[in-house]
């Protein structure tokens, strides 16, 4: 990459000012190769060349030159004075008509003079600006130009080149030096033109030409253009990578480089921070978003990522069980035993001290500080990339001094908003390996040279450019200022410029063009003749054979002790498959809903009658409570076992409704023969089979005679039915009555509709109903069946038996429908 200028003129004492950084680095290659190893003259930007010369005039200045971010902010805060909702889009609008103006002379009272609202709402704004500027002692870059012109001091005369037009402040500055002009040379004698049906065939060919001849000559410098390269930068990436087998390599390490990059916000890491800090002040306010929570949790940049990963993950699903957007960290605390060293992050960010309202200074070390709490980038070996991007980041979100030197005190969200504003107006591109394929934008590659070059996208959309209309100056002031592209004149001109800037990249141009970019039609520049379309390039496939396993029996179980055996049986009874997908130890959640769900108004009465009977541990004990210490015990139980909701209007509802529920089954308790309430909610340890795990019993009783029966509570319609067929579909109370010595089994069904106990007893007198007896066998024989079916269960389970045989209801409410092949 060189410049196509000739140097010979320029010595050592000379300054050489150039359009931009890209052509400075350009400039010094030229000169090696033009010059060997002369001294360099001074060589620099046009913004650098400005900032040099007005420090040299005015070394003593209180002044302080502020950076475009800065300028961007201020300019922001003027127009919100005014009361304007402020966008991106608004403010990029106002930044560049006040560029406009500063380089083309236009006069702010000139705009509002003119009576039309949008002129004088502009005109407002920035004098606003330029007010609070003067109270600061600021200056900005546009300032520069008129305090080097209206300077007495004689300057020295520079070079300049890749000057497409000078504005007019740049010619008056210029003439006030007596500049003289580096002309580039004219050396392309021909191009070939190219066209393709679609953008992909267009790169995919662009991506093979470079690389072939990079194969055949390594140290020529080959360039690609494209005019939309911020839009589709991906896209072209993507390609290169496919091509050049670059996918997974850092970019440092990569066979080309894309020139421009993204603004800070746009890669992941920075959002992680970002997103770190907003929850850090979730977490103050005590109002947690669900969605920045988990993004928080996940992600791999904090302390302990790879330690608690699936635990972490476990978590999520947890907290979108809450089915809420925002919730409090009350209610987070008991899913955080898993997870003990994000529940050490959180606790340590809450008791950290901040205030609610102080400077952006103050603020940035309060980020910081949660930063180093949360020990982001610390746990992890960062890539080239991720380590340039957060040095990038500590440097740039310095800039909240700046705006602590103009701004009074904020809350911490106006404080964070304003760093991710400051953030995202910095464009990052990664350090990258010298190679000699450069891909660059059409504006960044005018002036520059290369022994080969490819102009992509040669669209009637890129040259000639469409007509600029600036938002707050009137087309008629436009025009007569020479404001780019104005009007069709200015158009044309500036069109057979870029052409002409295209054409000399090298000695032999290819220029090319899409008929179809994503669905919609392109047509061609008019500006070159593209005659003949491109045959693509093709791919060779080759058919891999297939095999064909056995999915019906998998790998026979090595380790006995699981968890969830109860679900495992029942499902390995329904259906062999269901029961292996267990293996996977796939988490079961639920899904997002209103209110209180089934399973947790479960939960809720289980707890209020684990509560209610491990006091009132007997019958006797039932009978001597009086109606109202009842009511009152009740109450108490629920209130005790419901706190860790919301409180809502739904919560009330569930208190009554289970309150009436527990006192219709409180009287059928006093109904029966006298019991003695043994255990609630009891942890079991069950070998069936050889196949260990844990069960809880949700309680124990012990009668008159000595019988002991097992109760299991259900809030839907329970059958014994479904204990008493070839696959037992509620095994949970068959398997305690054939691990232990029970005499009888039961639901206690407790809904709204209806409250009962239904169940089998060696004794009829040990409950209040022998329900469908018909169905089941007397008890003793009874458990001996169950021993038989749960034997051959585990078995079958243990074995690897996985067939896709489900009965008639397993399908009902299965939770692997993913996996599973059966439609329903």
């Amino acid at each position: 990459m060189w410049l196509n200028t000739n140097t010979t003129k320029v010595t050592k004492g000379d300054i050489v000012i150039l359009a931009n950084n890209r052509q400075v680095l350009a400039f010094k290659k030229t000169w090696g190769v033009q010059k060997g190893n002369s001294a360099l003259p001074k060589i620099l930007s046009w913004c650098q060349y400005l900032q040099e010369t007005w420090q040299s005039l005015e070394a003593n200045t209180k002044k302080r030159l502020i950076s475009n971010i800065e300028s961007r902010t201020l300019i922001k805060q003027s127009i919100q004075k005014s009361g304007q909702k402020v966008d991106n889009r608004l403010l990029d609008e106002v930044i560049k008509n006040n560029n406009y103006c500063d380089a083309h002379l236009i006069d702010y009272m000139q705009l509002s003079k003119l009576g039309v609202e949008n002129y004088k709402l502009f005109a407002t704004w920035l004098k606003d600006y330029q007010k609070t500027k003067s109270a600061h002692n600021l200056l900005d870059t546009n300032d520069l130009s008129a305090l080097i012109i209206t300077h007495n001091t004689n300057l020295a005369k520079p070079y300049i080149y890749g000057f497409k037009t000078l504005t007019p402040v740049q010619s008056l500055l210029l003439d006030k030096t007596g500049y003289q002009v580096l002309k580039s040379e004219q050396k392309n004698t021909q191009s070939n033109h190219k066209v393709f049906q679609t953008t992909q065939d267009e790169l995919l060919s662009a991506a093979h030409w470079a690389k072939d001849l990079n194969a055949q000559y390594p140290n020529k410098h080959i360039a690609i253009i494209c005019p939309t390269l911020n839009n589709d930068h991906y896209q072209i990436q993507s390609v290169f990578d496919r091509v050049f087998a670059n996918t997974l390599m850092e970019t440092g390490q990569k066979s080309y480089n894309i020139s421009l990059g993204f603004s800070l916000t746009e890669y992941p890491l920075i959002r992680h921070i970002l997103t770190l800090l907003e929850l850090c002040q979730q977490l103050k306010s005590n109002r947690i978003k669900t969605e920045t929570f988990n993004t928080v949790i996940t992600s791999p940049y904090i302390a302990h990522a790879q330690k608690e990963r699936s635990a972490r993950a476990l978590l999520v699903n947890r907290t979108l069980d809450f089915s809420k957007t925002h919730f409090k960290f009350s209610h987070l605390e008991k899913h955080l035993n898993n997870t003990p060293q994000i529940k050490t992050l959180l606790e340590a960010t809450i008791a950290q001290s901040t205030k609610r309202q102080q400077t952006h200074d103050a603020w940035l070390l309060d980020f910081n500080t949660y930063l180093q709490i949360w020990g982001f980038a610390t746990d992890r070996t960062l890539s080239s990339t991720e380590y340039q991007l957060f040095n990038k980041y500590q440097s740039t979100s310095s800039g909240l001094n700046q705006l602590a030197q103009i701004n009074t005190q904020v809350g911490a969200a106006h404080a964070i908003k304003d760093l991710k504003d400051w953030l995202s107006q910095v464009v990052f591109q990664a350090q990258s390996a010298k190679t000699p394929i450069q891909i660059l934008g059409s504006l960044e590659a005018e002036g520059l040279y290369f022994d080969a070059a490819w102009v992509l996208g040669m669209t009637d959309e890129f040259l000639p450019a469409t007509l600029n209309v600036p938002r707050f100056i009137p087309s008629d002031i436009a025009v007569t200022h020479q404001i780019p592209r104005t009007n069709f004149e200015l158009i044309a001109k500036d069109a057979q410029d870029t052409l002409n800037n295209l054409v000399n990249l090298s000695t032999e141009v290819i220029f090319s063009y899409a008929k179809v970019h994503l669905s919609s039609e392109q047509r061609p520049s008019p500006l070159l003749t593209f005659n003949h379309e491109t045959p693509i390039l093709t791919h060779d496939y080759q058919n891999i054979v297939l095999e064909t396993v056995d999915d019906a029996k998998a790998n026979p179980l090595k380790h006995a002790q699981v968890h969830g055996g109860v679900s495992i049986l029942k499902n390995q009874m329904a259906c062999a498959f269901s029961g292996f997908a267990r293996r996977l130890n796939i988490q079961s959640f639920n899904d997002p809903h209103i209110g209180l769900n089934r399973m947790e108004q479960g939960n809720i009465i289980h707890t209020t009658l684990q509560y209610f009977y491990q006091e009132i541990t007997s019958q006797d004990k039932l009978l001597s409570l009086s109606k109202d210490k009842l009511d009152v015990l009740i109450k108490e139980k629920i209130n005790t076992a419901i706190k860790y909701y919301n409180d809502t209007g739904f919560k009330e509802n569930e208190k009554i409704r289970i309150s009436k529920i527990i006192h219709q089954f409180i009287e059928i308790e006093k109904q029966r023969h006298p019991f003695t309430v043994l255990s609630t909610e009891q942890s079991v340890n069950v070998n069936i089979a050889g196949l260990k795990f844990n069960t809880r019993l949700d309680r124990l009783d012990e009668t008159k005679g000595g019988n002991k029966i097992i109760f299991d509570y259900k809030i839907g319609n329970p059958s014994i039915s479904n204990w008493c067929g070839e696959a037992i579909k509620e095994p949970q109370l068959p398997i305690y009555a054939i691990s232990n010595a029970a005499q009888g089994a039961a639901f206690i069904q407790l809904n709204a509709n209806k409250v009962s106990i239904k169940g089998l007893s060696k004794n009829k007198d040990s409950l209040p109903k022998q329900s469908a007896r018909n169905s089941c066998k007397e008890w003793d024989e009874q458990v001996i069946i169950w021993g038989e079916i749960l034997n051959t269960a585990s078995q079958d389970f243990q074995q690897g038996k996985t067939q896709v045989l489900p009965n008639k209801t397993a399908c009902q409410y299965c939770e692997f429908d993913s996996l599973c092949r059966v439609e329903k």
